[in-house]
């Protein structure tokens, strides 16, 4: 019986009864030590009778064997394996053992992804034919990957009949982050409680050694169980008071007992504790080695200290095993692993541990055999096991070129692996460990592409310049990379001196990619003002880049693709923006390249936004920001909030949530780096009708702005110029727009050109310019533009309205007004709307304004981008994989927005047009 645990049995109680209707869903407890998780996640697994229960527990000793965990819990599930698409069951055979794994190379992308899918795939498979319950004891101690499979796993549960229950041991153990899962802290139990499980282990003691007892247990249950075997009251009351914790003493009440235990006994238990993989086998072999023999184990079971079950041995509790290694002496452990060592096959992926385990300092045989596991973990993508065995070969490699070598292969499996702080830190490891320049340079670029991933554009700039120098020293053709990023870093930033600086870098020294630096940097420099190169040579420049690229096809890889992107919206070309950035946001998604996907979603949901698609723009964000997170990548919410969510509401006139959206990007920024808070308040404050604030805010900007930035401000900044009445402040810059549109021949651009020379004209000439705008607007419809670009050709619409109407062309300026209208009320930009009501009542129009239904108003993001794919042909398995859920999570979003659009069926989805 559970003693003090009614809030907490509750709970998984209402878990499990969820995932048996189909809601499934993740719960973990925490708590130290002996406090009673694994007796609740053991008590909650035996109600679920009608549920396939899964188990498994992290052991410390496997904590470097990539997906140790994973296998351990969905084995018992490879009969299913037939049933999963068979690139899943391809992955997974070879992660349970099934399959061997490839002799050389890493599937390509993020296997956290592609393994995590592949695990989802089979548990919902499995729950399809009977609920399934996840039990997951001392998680703190999984490896890494599997960790990360398990949480993936866990957050995408909702429309599925599984469950997961996941215990961590908190205090001694390794952190062990769940974000996103629901938590229960199991604190000690109350006085009742306590005194009743005390109760049930021993009777006819004084009142006096009771309360010493209870007030030594401070409420832990283990202590409870485990303290009435202290010998005296007079020792308790002198060794169980101080500043140690409940979990020390118990450790120390652990070691007391095995260490009045024979020698020999002492010895087996302790190979037990140093193998505990619970190998029978080979613990006997090393065993007898050491004199021991399996009669020795008795006394220890006697005191129910390690029982024999299932084939294997296992300790009492985990406290007992790290009592039985940490209480032997150093030169008894280190020759019990180099005793295991020698009884292991060599090639036994253990072996090295051990071996590793029995060193005393730098040893080039145990480097080696280290490095060897990591390469093994590596071909099935356990990028996160990877990076850890190859740090500790470099910890065991005499100093030279090898340490160096392996601590950077280290970092990249630490980048690859999306874990960018231990990328970094081992990044500055290699500084002091080689002078070899050429892994200096590779460290430097993983330590440039980390501080990119953090948003610090000035130091991933410095790093890319270092990585440069570094290339030029030892290899000087493969300098070009870096100094093309850091050109676009340099871009990105606003700061165009600096792109400058890389590109003569380059052509000084005749390196290979010169050219395309060059042409890098003439295309920054069309966007500063004060730069030499004009108007034209930068568009040139950009386009010839764009082609170059293009014209590779799919050799580009992905993350290329997404700056080639962007490149195609600056000049304009959203509708091959938006081709690009889908296409390789499809084939990433599909290949598992996970780690450039949150920006290609920010650069398809900003072309999106462009095209007149809000509601798909803040979906595309929303993704971004999630993955992001799971990714450890601090940029892609920065932009997903700052260049999406932010404009987009501050359009629509939402100032508190832009205040909100614009506070969230300065958190997730370093101190030192410029976000555009200022972009999306000047838009609120045009919004709103304040034009002076506006107008000071978008002053301020142009001398920092970033490219992308300048398009969509000038034209605004000249609005709130001529409102304000003037406009001299905004005239070099209008004369840059309309340069820049001219070079580009997109007839939107020329179209906001058009509509701002309308608002700077004489109020009789300005009809002229409008009439052609609108004209322009529509040309860019009908061309390769599309749809255009909805919201500006309403702001069009809505200008020369105004002027339609001051001219007495009122017919006329209803039908600009309303065309501008059904946009505006379309998109939720209720300011605009609102200003366009008035001038329609001026013009003595009073009837309500007709929209069109925007059906993806009624959808959530997630229920978007289900229905958008299922519209496109995809199944659900193929929604699935695009978006990281399970198939049935997937049907279930489609249920949800059957209703909502008031169809029934796929194909009617289809003739919907969303």
């Amino acid at each position: 019986m559970l003693y003090g645990r009614d809030t907490e049995t509750a709970a998984l109680a209402r878990l499990i009864a969820d995932a048996r209707s189909g809601r499934g869903g993740a719960v973990v407890l925490r708590g130290e030590a002996g406090i009673g998780k694994s007796s609740l996640v053991t008590a909650a697994a035996a109600t679920a009778e009608d549920f396939t229960v899964l188990r498994c527990t992290g052991v410390e000793s496997e904590a470097t064997w990539s997906f140790a965990g994973l296998q351990a819990l969905l084995l018992p599930l490879a009969g299913h394996l037939e049933a999963i698409p068979e690139h899943h069951a391809c992955v997974l055979s070879r992660i349970l053992g099934l399959a061997a794994a490839p002799d050389k190379g890493a599937p390509p992308g993020d296997l956290r992804f592609t393994v995590g899918l592949a695990a989802l795939s089979l548990l919902t498979e499995a729950a399809g034919q009977r609920p399934v319950l996840c039990v997951v004891d001392d998680a703190h101690w999984l490896d890494p990957d599997s960790a990360a499979v398990l949480l993936f796993i866990a957050k995408r549960l909702a429309a599925e009949s599984a469950a997961v229950l996941i215990a961590v041991r908190e205090g001694y153990a390794p952190h062990f982050p769940t974000p996103g899962l629901d938590e229960i802290r199991l604190g000690p139990l109350d006085d009742e409680a306590a005194a009743a499980v005390l109760g049930e282990r021993l009777s006819g003691v004084s009142y006096a050694s009771r309360t010493r007892l209870l007030r030594a247990a401070e409420g832990n249950p283990l202590a409870l169980l485990e303290l009435p075997t202290v010998e005296s009251d007079t020792r308790l009351a002198v060794e169980w008071h101080g500043p140690r914790t409940t979990t020390g003493r118990l450790k120390q009440v652990f070691g007391d007992r095995i260490e009045r235990l024979p020698e020999l006994t002492r010895t087996l238990l302790l190979v037990i504790a140093a193998e505990d993989a619970a190998d029978t086998a080979l613990i006997l072999d090393a065993a007898a080695k050491l004199g021991a023999q399996l009669t020795d184990l008795a006394p220890a079971e006697a005191d129910d200290l390690v029982r024999f079950e299932g084939g294997r041995f296992a300790f009492g509790h985990p406290l007992i095993r790290t009592a039985a290694y940490q209480g032997a002496p150093m030169f008894r452990r280190i020759e019990v692993h180099r005793i295991i060592a020698d009884v292991l096959d060599p090639e036994d992926y253990r072996r090295p541990h051990h071996l590793a385990a029995a060193a005393t300092g730098p040893d080039e045989d145990v480097a080696a055999a280290l490095e060897a596991t990591a390469v093994c973990a590596s071909t099935c993508g356990g990028h996160n096991v990877e990076f850890a065995v190859f740090e500790r070969a470099a910890s065991f490699t005499p100093e030279g070129p090898e340490r160096g070598r392996r601590l950077l292969r280290a970092a990249e499996a630490a980048a690859a692996a999306g874990n960018g702080p231990k990328a970094w830190e081992l990044c500055a490891q290699i500084g002091r460990s080689t002078s070899d320049r050429k892994i200096h340079a590779r460290a430097t670029i993983i330590a440039g592409t980390v501080a990119a991933w953090n948003n610090d554009v000035r130091e991933a700039y410095r790093l890319y310049m270092e990585a440069a120098d570094h290339f030029i020293a030892a290899e000087p053709e493969s300098a070009g990379y870096p100094l093309f990023r850091a050109v676009e870093l340099a871009w990105q930033a606003g700061d165009f001196s600096r792109a400058e600086v890389a590109a003569e870098h380059a052509e000084r020294l005749g390196i290979d990619h010169s050219p395309w630096v060059r042409d890098l940097a003439i295309g920054t420099g069309g966007f500063n003002r004060s730069c030499t190169v004009t108007i034209t040579e930068a568009v040139e420049a950009l386009r010839r880049l764009i082609a170059i690229h293009v014209g590779f096809g799919e050799s580009v890889p992905i993350e290329d693709r997404a700056m080639v992107a962007w490149w195609q919206t600056l000049v304009g070309d959203v509708a091959a923006a938006e081709q690009l950035a889908s296409g390789a946001m499809r084939e990433a998604r599909q290949s598992g390249a996970i780690g450039p996907l949150p920006r290609l979603l920010i650069l398809n949901g900003l072309t999106e936004f462009q095209r007149g698609r809000w509601k798909d723009a803040e979906a595309l964000a929303d993704n971004a920001i999630e993955l992001s997170v799971e990714l450890g990548q601090r940029i892609g919410p920065v932009k997903a909030r700052a260049h999406l969510l932010a404009p987009i509401a501050a359009w629509r006139g939402q100032e508190e949530r832009v205040r909100e959206l614009v506070d969230a990007a300065r958190a997730d920024s370093p101190a030192d780096t410029v976000v555009v808070a200022d972009t999306a308040y000047a838009l609120l404050d045009f919004s709103l009708g304040r034009n002076e604030e506006a107008l000071h805010r978008l002053m301020t900007q142009f001398n920092s702005n970033a490219p992308g930035e300048m398009l969509t401000l000038v034209p605004v900044a000249v609005e709130a110029a001529v409102r304000t009445g003037d406009v001299a402040p905004v005239a070099a810059a209008f004369e840059w727009y309309a340069e820049w549109a001219a070079a580009d021949e997109q007839p939107h651009l020329q179209a906001v050109t058009e509509r701002c020379r309308g608002l700077l004209a004489a109020d009789a000439e300005a009809g002229a310019h409008y009439e052609r705008a609108v004209e322009l607007h529509h040309q860019a419809a009908l061309g390769g533009d599309g749809d255009g670009v909805p919201f500006e050709a309403a702001r069009t619409d809505l200008l020369y309205g105004e002027w339609l109407r001051r001219a007495r062309r009122v017919n006329e300026a209803k039908q600009r007004l309303r065309s501008a209208a059904a946009v505006f009320e379309r998109l939720g930009a209720e300011p605009w709307a609102e200003r366009v009501r008035r001038e329609l009542r001026a013009a003595g129009d009073a009837g309500p304004v007709e929209a069109a239904p925007d059906l993806a108003e009624k959808l959530t993001p997630q229920e978007l981008q289900v229905v958008r794919l299922a519209a496109a042909g995809l199944s659900n398995r193929e929604i699935g994989e695009q978006l990281y859920l399970s198939p049935r999570t997937a049907g279930y979003h489609l249920y949800k927005a059957y209703p909502k659009l008031g169809v029934a069926s796929r194909t009617e989805l289809s003739k919907l047009g969303l």
